[in-house]
């Protein structure tokens, strides 16, 4: 139990440190640096939510519950403790507005867009279990300039945002819709790959 939640706050913590690097650097740099996050997380086995939702057996996927609370808490850790770096930076502030702007507007269509996420992260991941990291490097790229949800990269947002003193109350849903979303997403590949998939 206690590598289960350390393990699960420690993918947080590397989730958030993806997230504050893009908040920092922004475009398609920061996207690509964002990778080294997912990165970290498949070289320390952490416990990231989207990183075993499309790989766990049915009968064990009520552990997701609490890996995905676990992996918010870590975000929440990450955001008090670099607050200050994003605050006293324009770009920083400005592109996290963006973001909040962006996910505001468009939190009726989360729950769609959440499943593409999903399934670039799993097949990235996937990728990592075959020995190649390029899905990853490509991938997290992808789903981030397209504008597709990760539930936990925007818990890290969303509790940036919150301590910078700007909560509000589409927040909670549209981060729940997201973690639906990456869900099914992260399960697609498994249901069309079938035994390929398996194989792994």
């Amino acid at each position: 139990m206690r590598n289960f939640v350390s393990m699960s706050l420690f993918a947080g913590l590397l989730i958030g440190i993806a997230g504050l690097v893009f908040l920092h650097v922004g475009g398609l740099g920061g996207a690509i640096l964002f990778a080294f996050g997912l990165m970290a997380v498949t070289i320390s086995k952490s416990l990231l939510f989207t990183g075993k939702a499309g790989f766990l057996p049915l009968k064990e996927s009520r552990q997701l519950v609490p890996m995905v609370a676990l992996n918010a808490i870590g975000c929440l850790l990450m955001a008090l403790i670099a607050y200050s770096t994003v605050e006293s930076s324009a770009s920083a502030a400005a592109t996290l507005n963006t973001i909040m702007a962006a996910r505001e507007a468009a939190s009726w269509n989360i729950l769609v867009t959440s499943v593409g996420t999903g399934v670039i992260v799993t097949l990235a991941v996937y990728g990592v279990r075959k020995g190649t990291y390029l899905p990853l490097l490509y991938g997290v790229p992808v789903f981030i300039m397209c504008g597709l949800p990760h539930c936990i990269a925007d818990a890290f947002y969303y509790c940036m945002a919150i301590v910078l003193g700007d909560f509000e109350a589409w927040m909670i849903g549209a981060w729940l819709l997201s973690v639906v979303g990456n869900y099914i997403g992260c399960n697609l590949p498994r249901w069309f790959m079938g035994r390929a998939f398996d194989a792994e």
